[in-house]
């Protein structure tokens, strides 16, 4: 299939180190291609951020800058010579309030920030800078037209918060890129590399430390399922690997008296955390709120059994091989995991097949359905 259209794809500040956003647009610039679009992938520079050392506030406001004085300016110029501006993460929206007569679509992650500014999340508050940039962020969203969801849960907050688009949506959920291929070998090769045991068995977290992704709920289960006595015997001593920055103060107090058993990997390419995917007991995933929650999907493509949150969209994309617990709840939790742990071991393949809906082909298909439909409608309103 061939499309005429030429579609600038604005993807995000690398600096930000949002990398499964980086990873996405990526995805995304090579996907609408296999679909027969021309497209050009854009991104704001680091340009005066480089002045400053570390990451303190100095280097947060010239990121700013960049973003959206520097980037804006160079954007604008640029989006005339297109047919179509598609904005890959929602908390660039901004940018559509420079885009003039181009038409443009984003896809829209999350509203979590939107939420919490709404005071629809009882104990969360924003910073001011992060007030200021979530308003700047909502107003901006009232001007998008066109718009593609990655779950039905973000398409409800969107329609609820800020209102129904005036123009295309669809709900295309993400596709699980690049994990599920690896084989064992490979997989045991790589935790030696990094100097992971290979012969103890693991529990794996993959996440922030931003709230909802609750890295101490998760740590808390750990703890509590190795004391619990219904657990596997054989998992007494077993490991808690988490995936992210260094753990928040308060999760490591909880693992304080099993430190042994904890391991923080702080920086883990792609490659590995496939490995850690494939090798795990289980992913323990219990945010609180999610937008989607992608390393479900990744885990279970690995065969990874995935215990996480019996909320949407958590619920769907994990779908019926999944263990569902109530974060709030956790010695509930850690009782109910323990009870059903034969269960849980036992849904390896069907994790497989569930993640296998999650295709690329299917999710590039859909995305070239919805722009093309953009694109009419542009048309049709043309004199």
């Amino acid at each position: 299939m061939s499309h005429s259209a030429r579609i600038l794809l604005v993807g995000n500040y690398a600096p930000d180190r949002q990398f499964s956003m980086l990873r996405y647009t990526s995805w995304l610039a090579a996907a609408l291609r296999r679909q027969g679009f021309e497209v050009d992938l854009i991104a704001p520079s680091v340009r005066l951020a480089r002045l400053a050392s570390g990451q303190g506030p100095v280097r947060k406001w010239l990121g700013f800058v960049d973003k959206f004085l520097l980037f804006a300016a160079e954007l604008k110029v640029r989006a005339s010579r297109y047919d179509l501006v598609h904005i890959a993460d929602h908390s660039n929206a901004p940018y559509v309030l420079l885009l003039g007569s181009t038409p443009s679509s984003i896809t829209c992650h999350d509203l979590i920030p939107i939420k919490v500014l709404s005071g629809e999340v009882e104990g969360q508050r924003l910073p001011s800078t992060g007030r200021y940039l979530q308003r700047l962020i909502r107003l901006s969203l009232h001007h998008v037209a066109n718009i593609a969801f990655v779950s039905a849960p973000t398409q409800a907050d969107f329609t609820r918060l800020i209102g129904h688009p005036a123009g295309t949506s669809d709900v295309i959920p993400n596709p699980v890129i690049g994990f599920g291929g690896m084989d064992q070998d490979r997989a045991l090769e790589l935790l030696r590399q990094a100097d992971l045991p290979v012969d103890r068995p693991f529990l794996l977290h993959v996440g922030s430390n931003i709230w909802y992704k609750n890295r101490r709920g998760a740590v808390e289960l750990f703890g509590l399922l190795r004391d619990h006595p219904e657990w596997e015997p054989s998992l007494r001593d077993a490991l808690m690997v988490c995936v992210g920055p260094p753990l928040p103060e308060d999760a490591t107090r909880i693992a304080s008296n099993w430190q042994r058993n904890l391991i923080v990997l702080s920086e883990a390419s792609n490659e590995l955390i496939e490995a850690l995917y494939m090798q795990a007991e289980a992913l323990l995933y219990p945010s609180y709120e999610e937008g989607f929650g992608w390393p479900i999907i990744e885990a279970q493509a690995c065969g990874c059994p995935v215990i996480t949150t019996d909320k949407e969209p958590m619920r769907s994309i994990a779908g019926p091989a999944a263990l569902l617990i109530d974060p709030h709840q956790p010695q509930r939790s850690a009782a109910s995991i323990a009870r059903n742990w034969a269960w849980l071991t036992s849904q390896s393949e069907a994790a497989r097949s569930h993640a296998g809906s999650f295709s690329e082909d299917v999710a590039a298909a859909r995305y070239a359905a919805f722009l093309v439909k953009v694109l009419a409608e542009r048309k049709d309103r043309m004199p």
